[in-house]
């Protein structure tokens, strides 16, 4: 665990939990119950590794990792109806999410309550980006940096590597050394080191990719998870879920329907402010 993060993260928590009790008058001794679950919570932040059986031929390594990138190279775009769940410290939300993404950066995201009352929608084509609050009628617009982004997909990626995970083609790093071990809970462990990076790939016993984690100075940065694949489509996963240790939130989508490669209109990307909408402009 990076113990700086865990303490900034812990007062910048505790700070929140302490403006929002005041403001419900609610006295402090309610709090302790609270705080010590807090803490428990930052204290349990290493990630666990699944038990490594014996090491793995590197024909064989590079072969389960060609296999993937064959498959998954063969998906150019999908669009598809997904339930979207974020779980994060005193912030949950629940909602549907209609999700159209084309390679190499093209993104077009409308995010709509249980009740299929549209609550913001997201397009970006690789240079600007523009966001829609309808309740609001205002819209954001700027470059598709991953500061921008990140205002409104609250994942810490470049526009490009956010294509690149919803199309279970998750960005690899430039690595210097390669291991591969069995793992004996079934599958295969594939570890990927570079300067002061490290990426590591779990496939299942179908030699399908279920999981790759990113790290950063030896800490976790990012975990995306892939499940459920159909046996009518084996190419696409239909549950992803990516988990962001920093701020401890977990993203899941769930697609009810999927269809990849599909036609998609250009002009759904297109970058430009409803008529009579506010323009908020961002920085480029």
């Amino acid at each position: 665990c990076n113990w700086r993060r865990i303490t900034i993260c812990f007062v910048k928590n505790l700070k929140l939990l302490l403006t929002r009790c005041d403001r419900l008058i609610l006295p402090r001794r309610v709090l302790l119950p609270a705080l010590t679950l807090l803490v428990i919570f930052l204290a349990s932040c290493a990630p666990l590794r699944p038990e490594l059986g014996p090491p793995v031929s590197s024909d064989f390594a590079d072969a389960l990792m060609q296999k993937w990138r064959d498959k998954a190279l063969s998906i150019n775009s999908i669009q598809g109806l997904a339930k979207l769940k974020l779980e994060a410290p005193l912030n949950n939300i629940s909602a549907n999410q209609v999700l159209l993404v084309e390679r190499p950066d093209r993104l077009r995201a409308e995010t709509l309550s249980p009740f299929g009352v549209p609550l913001l929608l997201l397009v970006a084509d690789g240079e600007k980006m523009g966001a829609l609050l309808p309740a609001q009628n205002i819209y954001y617009q700027g470059s598709s940096s991953p500061e921008n982004l990140g205002m409104f997909v609250n994942l810490p990626l470049p526009l490009s590597d956010l294509v690149g995970v919803l199309l279970y083609q998750p960005q690899m790093i430039e690595s210097w050394k390669k291991e591969a071990f069995t793992l004996k809970t079934g599958g295969w462990l594939l570890i990927h080191s570079g300067t002061l990076q490290r990426q590591e790939f779990i496939f299942n016993d179908m030699q399908e990719l279920i999981e790759v984690s990113y790290f950063q100075d030896n800490d976790l940065f990012l975990k995306v998870q892939y499940a459920e694949f159909s046996e009518s489509d084996s190419s696409y996963p239909k549950l992803l879920t990516l988990k962001i240790p920093e701020k401890y939130a977990t993203v899941t989508l769930d697609f009810s329907d999927v269809e990849t490669n599909g036609q998609i209109r250009p002009e759904l990307f297109k970058v430009a402010p409803p008529a009579g909408a506010r323009v908020v402009y961002l920085p480029d």
